[in-house]
This record gives structure tokens, sequence and C-alpha cells, in this order.
């Protein structure tokens, strides 16, 4: 597939709006996308490898120390195939990686002040006549909720607009609209009324939540993953229910969610094989499958288990940082 460009990005608001703007600014919005998670970048690779693209762009996806080895060599392999590879990001990384990275012949822009979407608006070299209100917007929307901030109105309604369990076409039709020069469509109204609508009547029940203590000063609090509500809402909902320092949002795949406020969760989820940002990250771990299969009798078991292993490693990480 010589001449043609290739986008890997994360399928949250903020992978599907960074590549979409980037679509925008480069005035090419034939270029083949593939949304995928930060702990699956070294497998996606694979379609770099096998299609010969002649640029790929790789956007709002940070490094996993566990897969960190086998990324390299797939982006070798790329390099090696002739094909340009730029990647935008505004995760945290460590030194050792940007250095292997850009050794390969990478055109890493790494930026932690801002979301991956500011990034991309920050360093892509436009090819076309720009709406600079238009990026504006999009950048502060989108970088309000994925910072957890909500500075900005688009804020809460770009986090209801893309979720994760969403399908991948869904995505990819916001994408479109993004790269068209739109950062909103009356067509995202339903959506976004109807997780409203869902989200309340999930909060108005009781959520299963299990908490536990750390030297009498942290709280850890997990609870379970809801389809219809996101961990950016229901982590803060349960942080100050429950007073809690550090919320675990989990799901029986492995997959857990971390927000904080005093504690840096990054230092945490990396200990885990994952990454992310101080008070929002993320990891994948192994649930054994009697937990996995028992928890569906008892929900609690999951969050029992979770939170034994949040806070063996916490406690690692509170007593190295001196804590």
């Amino acid at each position: 597939m010589s001449g043609v460009e290739a986008i890997i990005t994360h399928g949250d608001m903020d992978g599907v709006a960074a590549a979409g703007l980037y679509l925008y600014l480069r005035g090419n919005p034939e270029s083949v996308v593939y949304l995928t998670e930060p702990y699956n970048l070294h497998s996606t690779l694979n379609h770099a490898v096998s299609s010969r693209y002649e640029r790929l762009v790789i956007t709002d996806l940070g490094v996993n120390p566990s897969t960190y080895r086998e990324l390299v060599e797939k982006l070798r392999a790329i390099r090696e195939l002739g094909t340009g590879i730029v990647w935008y990001d505004h995760h945290v990384w460590n030194e050792n990686w940007v250095k292997g990275v850009r050794e390969i012949g990478v055109e890493l822009h790494l930026d932690t002040s801002t979301c991956a979407t500011g990034v991309v608006a920050k360093y892509t070299e436009p090819l076309r006549q720009v709406d600079h209100e238009y990026v504006d917007q999009l950048v502060r929307g989108v970088c309000a909720g994925d910072l957890w901030r909500f500075d900005h109105w688009l804020g809460p309604y770009y986090i209801r607009l893309i979720r994760r369990r969403d399908k991948d076409s869904w995505k990819k039709r916001v994408l479109l609209y993004i790269a068209s020069g739109q950062y909103w469509s009356s067509e995202f109204n339903s959506k976004v009324e109807r997780h409203v609508d869902l989200e309340l009547s999930l909060l108005s029940d009781k959520l299963v939540v299990y908490t536990k203590n750390i030297n009498n000063y942290y709280r850890v609090a997990v609870v379970e993953d809801e389809e219809i509500i996101d961990s950016s809402f229901i982590a803060p909902y349960v942080m100050g229910r429950y007073n809690a320092n550090v919320v675990v949002v989990a799901s029986s795949n492995g997959k857990i969610s971390f927000r904080s406020r005093g504690v840096s969760v990054r230092d945490l989820a990396v200990r885990l094989g994952g990454g992310g940002h101080s008070y929002a990250a993320g990891a994948k771990i192994r649930i054994p499958w009697y937990i996995r299969l028992l928890s569906k009798i008892q929900r609690k078991l999951l969050l029992v288990y979770v939170a034994n292993l949040i806070t063996r490693e916490l406690e690692r990480v509170l007593t190295y940082l001196g804590e």
C-alpha cells in the first residue's frame, strides 16, 4: 500500500480527536485508522509491517513497560521498510524509552502539558488553511475531559460521546466529523442525553464498593466497571462518598483504571505494567480464573482480590517514595 498513510490511535475521546485533528490539519481524510489500547500497540503495529505504509502516525498511546522490547522491535522493522513514523503523546515516558524510540528514527512529539489532541495541534504542520477557532474549541474541550479538569463546557460532553465499549464504527464516525472541521454535531446530542439518564439511574442505586485502608491514612476504594458510566464519572463519585485517596475501577478481564488525589497512581500503574498520569492511570492485570468465575455469583470477590493486590503494590510505592 505504498503512498498510503496509517494512523494508530487510542480508542478514547482524546485518541479519536487527536487522529481526527491530524487528518484535518493535513487535509487527508483517506488515511487508514486503527483503534487500540496501549497494551495492544505492539500487536496493532503488525498491520503496518504487513501493509508497508508510506507513513505511520501514532497518537495518544504511551509505552507499557511489559511490552516495550517487543514494541521497539516492531518499530525498527517498520522503519527498515522505509516507512516514516511520527508519534504524538502526552503520557509520562521513561527517558530510556524516549532515547530508544528516537534512535530508531521515530519523530516523537512528547508533551505532558496538554492532552494528545493538544500535542497534535501544537506540533503538526498544517497543509491547509486552518480554522483556529475550531482547533481551539476542540483542544480545550477534549483536554478538559481527558485531563480530568473540566474547565471547558465540552469536557463532560466529550467523555460521554465516546466510551470504551462503543463500537469502532461509532468512534470512526465521530473521527470523520472532527476531520471535517466540526467539533460538535446535533447527532451527538441524543447519545450524550441517553448516557446521562443511565448514569443517574445507576448512581441512585447502591453501588458495590470495597474499601481498604493503608497505615490508617490512605484509603483505597475498588468499584466494578459499569458498562453505562465512564470511569471519569464513577471514580469521583466513589472518591467523595467513601473519602478515598485512590479509586480503582476494575473489570473482570483485568483492565483497571486509577483515579486519585494526593497519590501518584502512575507509579502504581507502571509497577503493574501500565502507565498514565499522576492522578489518572491504568493497567491490565491477570485475574485468576476462579476469581472471575466466583465473582459472577458474589460480585464483591473481584473487588476484594483487586483491593488486596492494589494495596500491596501501593504500600511498596509509598515506601519507595518515603511516605
